[in-house]
């Protein structure tokens, strides 16, 4: 119970509409060492007083004149303000008490009123109180918790109704949590079992303690999510009170885990080729110098037969070449590419070796991407994929190729998967018979097939790995039966090239910025004014780009200060490529302390700054009009 000193901290509202009753309540109140600094005489009074005083109790005749009685001026202060009520009332008749129980008031005190019962009503009311508001708390701190962890939460009672989903069980079931509240829990929670696909039983009583399990998810909108579940018991005491399902998101984890296996099987091919091709080419040596001594000695059908032998043995070493790709050791000459020329390029013989009855289609995005690579080497992918796919493909299926730019930021889940930075995704995707999980994760071996007969083919899609795989890019497949296969390549981009809006001539901007944000934002400003735009994040992507770039460049936007190659040291490099190009410098380091990097009479512009004030610095070094600065 509450000391006289917790009492005097407490204050009381009292309501009651016959004045001397009231006067004599607060005076009591007083003695009993309680503080009532307000009477109010109506439910309208009443409210008006709690909304503006914090109270901790409120003493209410049940009787009050006017619009408002007693009981609906309580059950308006439970509702806004969770303020706790104790009744006075001369009336203990069933039918006030069983409405007064409706506003779950914390006491009642009949008339005439006792000392004794006053200060008893008030202190366990004042407890009760107390003890509400930590169970509130606690209540929402548990709820916070729950909706903060990285798992999904479902608690169920005893006869399996769902009684609490967290954030993200809601996600994962596309319930909300009051909506599903009561409901059976596989009525809401949608699960097959991962091996077989046949609908799941209810995990609460088919899952040992301690067991987890990887179910397939299906969500109320369809979509399929792969979980692990694992189920506990919730008591209190001995008390069974219900269960708790914890749901975890797996097949992030799962692709991460088939990665790196996939990694490493060919890392280890790549090993083994490396070494037979040193073998093969050693020996074939000896066969073709043999061969060629035979066909010049030799005639008639004795040098026809040596002539055989060599043609066999220059087969064989194309056979090498191949395993020389697939160790990644053999060297070739990179180049600046763009990835949509070079599709381009390639469509024609796509398009021929799908036949007539095949459509081939290209979503070639903008803006153009530059990457480093191989040319006969990326030309190799996109139509070995091509080749692939057409033997899954019956008549009237399609192939569609497409090309985008993406961004892969520290912050998001994509970093998981692949380094951050900016890539060019090209997919290949086919509307064939598509593959079972089983296939699909063997799809990259060297000489695996789907045919019939069971016998490779060849090592394909094994090259294509390496030779994204030896471009520092990333590649996966994905697949389901008699829906076709996706597969989705990327490919570090070093720089992207944006036309103009309407296709008319006009100058060419390289912006550099190693900030992706800021990087984005610039080339949003100088897009929006028609600016044909060469983008690099660091400065020896742009010399890269500069350099392949044919036509050129009229202004140079750069950062001064950057990792590797910094802006002044830029400007000189492309210089003698571009002699007309204007530099723009721009920073967010103080002016005085880059006085050792920018040549005397540098354009620099201080960050941050407005799109209208870089537009405005670009249109002046091209010696075109510009409208004044604008003033902060």
């Amino acid at each position: 119970m509450h000391t006289r000193e917790d009492a005097a901290k407490r204050q009381i509202l009292v309501v009651e509409d016959e004045g001397l009753i009231a006067i004599d309540l607060q005076r009591r109140l007083e003695r009993l060492g309680f503080s009532a600094p307000a009477i109010a005489h109506s439910g309208e009074e009443a409210l008006g007083y709690a909304r503006s005083t914090p109270f901790d109790l409120v003493l209410m005749d049940i009787r009050l004149k006017g619009p408002m009685d007693g009981i609906s001026t309580a059950e308006r202060l439970k509702q806004e303000l969770q303020m706790p009520v104790v009744y006075i009332t001369a009336h203990a008749d069933h039918d006030t008490v069983d409405r007064a129980k409706i506003t779950e008031p914390f006491g009642y005190v009949i008339k005439p009123v006792a000392d004794g019962n006053l200060r008893s009503a008030i202190e366990i009311a004042l407890y009760k109180s107390e003890m509400e508001r930590r169970l509130r708390t606690s209540e929402a701190w548990l709820a916070a918790t729950l909706a903060s962890v990285g798992d999904g939460v479902i608690a169920c009672d005893t006869n399996g109704e769902i009684a609490f989903l967290n954030r993200l069980a809601e996600q994962f079931t596309d319930w909300d949590s009051i909506a599903a509240k009561g409901k059976m829990l596989m009525d809401v929670l949608v699960l097959y079992e991962e091996s077989t696909t046949r609908p799941a039983k209810n995990p609460i009583f088919d899952l040992f303690p301690d067991e987890h399990r990887v179910y397939s998810l299906v969500s109320k909108s369809g979509t399929e999510h792969l979980v692990e579940i694992g189920c506990v018991e919730n008591r209190a005491g001995e008390e069974l009170l219900g269960s708790i399902l914890v749901l975890r998101e797996v097949g992030q984890r799962r692709e991460l885990e088939n990665r790196l296996l996939q990694s490493q099987r060919m890392e280890a091919v790549a090993t083994m080729a490396g070494g037979l091709a040193h073998d093969f080419n050693n020996l074939l040596m000896i066969m073709l110098g043999s061969a060629e001594e035979l066909v010049s000695v030799l005639a008639g059908e004795e040098q026809s037969l040596a002539t055989e032998i060599k043609r066999a043995a220059v087969m064989a070493s194309s056979i090498t070449s191949q395993l020389l790709i697939l160790s990644r050791h053999d060297s070739v000459k990179a180049e600046i590419l763009d990835l949509n020329d070079l599709i381009s390029e390639i469509q024609p013989l796509v398009s021929h070796s799908l036949g007539r009855n095949r459509t081939f289609t290209t979503d070639l995005g903008s803006p153009a991407a530059f990457v480093t690579g191989n040319r006969s080497r990326l030309k190799q992918v996109v139509l070995n994929l091509a080749l692939n796919a057409r033997d899954a493909m019956s008549n009237g299926c399609e192939l569609r190729l497409t090309t985008e730019v993406i961004e892969v930021d520290e912050e998001t889940a994509q970093a998981r998967l692949y380094r951050p930075g900016r890539y060019v995704r090209l997919t290949v995707a086919d509307t064939g018979k598509g593959m079972d999980k089983a296939t699909l994760a063997r799809i990259f071996e060297p000489f695996f097939t789907t045919k019939p007969a069971g016998v490779g083919t060849g090592l394909g899609l094994s090259i294509v790995h390496s030779i994204i795989a030896q471009s520092g890019g990333y590649i996966k497949a994905t697949s389901e039966l008699g829906q076709g296969t996706t597969v989705e390549i990327l490919l570090p981009s070093i720089g992207t090239f944006q036309g103009s809006l309407d296709g008319s001539p006009c100058e060419t901007v390289l912006l550099v910025e190693n900030e992706g944000k800021v990087r984005r934002l610039m080339h949003a400003y100088l897009e929006r004014e028609g600016f044909q735009l060469l983008v690099a994040s660091t400065g020896e992507a742009a010399e890269a780009i500069a350099t392949a770039y044919r036509d050129p460049i009229h202004v140079l936007v750069t950062d001064v200060i950057m990792p590797g190659k910094n802006g002044p040291d830029l400007t000189q490099a492309l210089a003698p490529l571009h002699p007309d190009m204007k530099v723009l410098y721009v920073s967010g380091y103080r002016h005085d302390t880059l006085d050792q990097f920018l040549e005397p009479g540098a354009e620099l512009l201080p960050k941050p700054f407005p799109a209208a004030e870089l537009v405005r610095r670009v249109r002046k070094l091209l010696g075109q009009p510009v409208p004044a600065p604008q003033r902060a």
